[in-house]
C-alpha cells in the first residue's frame, strides 16, 4: 500500500512539474500561427521519424543486452527488445517507472533476475547522463552568450512549484539521505532476519551488476552502440525540423543543440518530458533569435510525435509481451 501511495505522489509531482512548465510556455502566446504551422507538417518526414524512433529503441535494446551479458546472463535479443519497448511505453505516462517495468517483464520472459537487469539499467543511465552532461557542457561552452539565460529561466520555472529557498535544500537533502542509507545498510547487513537478508542480497546483486556494467569488457561494442544511439537521436531531431515549413531550413548542427538542451527537459521528472521540453525549446529558439511561434510549434510537434511514436511502438511491445507471457503460462500448465 505504501509503495502504491509513493507512486501516486511521484506521478502527481511529475504531472505538476510538466503542467507548470507547459503553462509558462503557452502563457499569453498566440496559438493560431502554431496550429497553422502544425497543419502544414510534412507527412513523409513524420512517418520517417517513427522509423528512426524504432531504430533508436532497437539499438538501445542491443546495448542493454550487452550490459546484462556482463553479469553472465544470456537473454535473447527479441525478449530484451520487447521489455525495452514496454518500458518506454510505461515511461510515456509515468516519470521513469518504466525502468522497473522493463526489468520485471524481462525476468518473466527470460528469468534474468531483476537485481541484475536493474543494475545494468543504472549503468546504462549513468553512461547516458555522462554523455548528456558532456553534450550540455559543450553546447553551453560554444554558445554561452546565447544560452546563458536558459538555466536561469528553468530554475525560475521550478521555483513557481517549490520556491527558491527549497531549491538549495534539495541537494543537501539528497546528500543526507545517501549518508543515512550507507549507515543503515551497514547495520542491515548484520541482521539475521530472512526478509532483511533477501533485501540485502537483492541490493548486493544489483550493485554488482552496476559495477560490472560500468567496468565493461566489451567496450568497443558498447561505445559503437552508444555513438549510434546518440547519432540517431540527432537525426531524429533533424527530421523533426524538416517536418515544419518554418524550421525545415535550419542546420543539422542546430539539431545537435536541440538534442542536448531538450534533453535536460527529458531528464526532469515529467511524464514523457511534457511541459519541460516545450519550455526549454522555446527558450532555445528565443536565445537564437528565432521565431518563438516556430519554437512552440516545434516543441509540440517533436514531443507529440515522440509520444505518439512511443505509444504505437510501445503498444506493439506490450502485445509481444502479452503473447509471450500467455505462451509461457500455457507451457507451464502443460
Amino acid at each position: 500500500m505504501g509503495s502504491r501511495i509513493k507512486k501516486i505522489i511521484q506521478n502527481s509531482i511529475g504531472i505538476l512539474i510538466g503542467s507548470v512548465f507547459l503553462f509558462l510556455t503557452l502563457r499569453e502566446k498566440p496559438m493560431a500561427p502554431v496550429w497553422e504551422s502544425l497543419a502544414n507538417s510534412d507527412y513523409f518526414f513524420i512517418l520517417l521519424s517513427f522509423v528512426c524512433l524504432f531504430i533508436i529503441f532497437y539499438l538501445r535494446a542491443l546495448r542493454w543486452k550487452l550490459l546484462i551479458e556482463e553479469s553472465g546472463e544470456k537473454p535473447k535479443s527479441d525478449k530484451v527488445l520487447t521489455s525495452v519497448l514496454l518500458g518506454y511505453f510505461v515511461n510515456s505516462f509515468t516519470p521513469k517507472f518504466g525502468e522497473i517495468i522493463r526489468c520485471t517483464s524481462l525476468q518473466k520472459t527470460t528469468k534474468v533476475p531483476v537485481s541484475v537487469s536493474m543494475g545494468s539499467v543504472m549503468a546504462e543511465r549513468a553512461y547516458d547522463l555522462l554523455i548528456l552532461g558532456l553534450g550540455v557542457f559543450a553546447v553551453f561552452w560554444i554558445e554561452l552568450d546565447r544560452l546563458q539565460g536558459i538555466m536561469d529561466s528553468t530554475i525560475g520555472g521550478i521555483s513557481h512549484i517549490y520556491g527558491y529557498r527549497y531549491l538549495y535544500v534539495i541537494p543537501i537533502a539528497i546528500l543526507v539521505l545517501f549518508i543515512l542509507f550507507l549507515i543503515s545498510l551497514r547495520r542491515i547487513k548484520k541482521s539475521e532476519r530472512r526478509p532483511v537478508k533477501k533485501i540485502v542480497e537483492f541490493l548486493q546483486s544489483m550493485f554488482l551488476s552496476l559495477k560490472q556494467g560500468l567496468l565493461l569488457k566489451k567496450r568497443f561494442q558498447f561505445i559503437v552502440l552508444t555513438l549510434l544511439i546518440w547519432t540517431m537521436l540527432v537525426v531524429l531531431n533533424y527530421i523533426y525540423l524538416l517536418c515544419l515549413p518554418e524550421t525545415s531550413g535550419y542546420s543539422f548542427s542546430f539539431a545537435i543543440v536541440i538534442l542536448f538542451i531538450g534533453g535536460i527537459g527529458w531528464a526532469l521528472p515529467s511524464p514523457g518530458g511534457i511541459g519541460t521540453t516545450h519550455f526549454l525549446l522555446l527558450q532555445l529558439f528565443l536565445a537564437f533569435q528565432l521565431d518563438p511561434n516556430a519554437g512552440i510549434s516545434f516543441g509540440i510537434l517533436s514531443n507529440g510525435l515522440t509520444f505518439i511514436g512511443t505509444i504505437v511502438i510501445g503498444g506493439y511491445g506490450y502485445f509481444r509481451y502479452w503473447t509471450e507471457t500467455k505462451t509461457l503460462e500455457k507451457a507451464a500448465k502443460a
